[in-house]
């Protein structure tokens, strides 16, 4: 199911100071997989938080399940980024809009957060090649600091463009691989435009690995 194809060619970029790595055409049958992963909604994300907008003005949904043959694919990112996985289960994202004002892509980003350590991410949409992944300045606005402790993610997911730094867009394509740094650097999905304020969902499927 998760077989690698072959001869992978690894694009390695070095970016102040840490290594991104992209890598296209990343599995043998992605369309298989992608039918796997996707072929219904997954459970809503953080689904007991309270308060929430989540499946109220939009979808952010995960699924989350052991697959031994993911295995494999998780030893050879955790070999790439040189840190052991936080998790060996299979873990994807699944995103949506209500055509509601509260989604103001225009004026906002998307929930910029720090991870345990590297990411892993394999973008699963054909004929996107905008909404990827955006990196970020340290966030060191304390108002925003506090936000993060005090509110719940799914209440205040937006937030203003002006107190954040965009540092580089990691971009998409249908079965492309990114490993990066998410510790390092804050991050969150780059929603530009108004494609997956539909019935589409923005799929991916993501990995997480810890510091030592």
């Amino acid at each position: 199911m998760f077989e690698l194809n072959d001869n992978l060619e690894i694009n390695t970029e070095i970016f102040q100071g840490s290594k991104i790595f992209t890598i296209d055409n990343f599995y043998e049958n992605p369309d298989e997989i992608s039918d796997y992963l996707f072929k219904e909604p997954a459970p809503l994300h953080k689904e007991y938080d309270n308060p929430t907008y989540n499946n109220v003005l939009f979808e952010d949904r995960r699924l989350r399940t052991y697959d031994v043959r993911l295995q494999p694919v998780i030893n050879f990112l955790s070999k790439l980024s040189s840190q052991k996985p936080l998790l060996y289960d299979i873990t994807t994202n699944q995103t949506r809009f209500n055509d509601d004002e509260f989604n103001d892509y225009k004026n906002c980003i998307w929930w910029p957060h720090v991870d345990e350590g590297y990411n892993g991410i394999v973008y699963f949409n054909k004929n996107d090649t905008e909404c990827g992944t955006n990196l970020y300045s340290e966030i060191t606005d304390v108002s925003e600091m506090n936000d993060y402790d005090n509110i719940p993610e799914h209440f205040a997911p937006w937030r203003q463009k002006e107190k954040y730094q965009k540092i580089k867009t990691l971009i998409p394509e249908y079965n492309r691989l990114v490993l990066f740094d998410g510790y390092k650097f804050p991050h969150g999905m780059n929603i530009i435009n108004d494609r997956y304020f539909s019935d589409e969902y923005r799929n991916n499927q993501v990995f997480f690995f810890k510091r030592a």
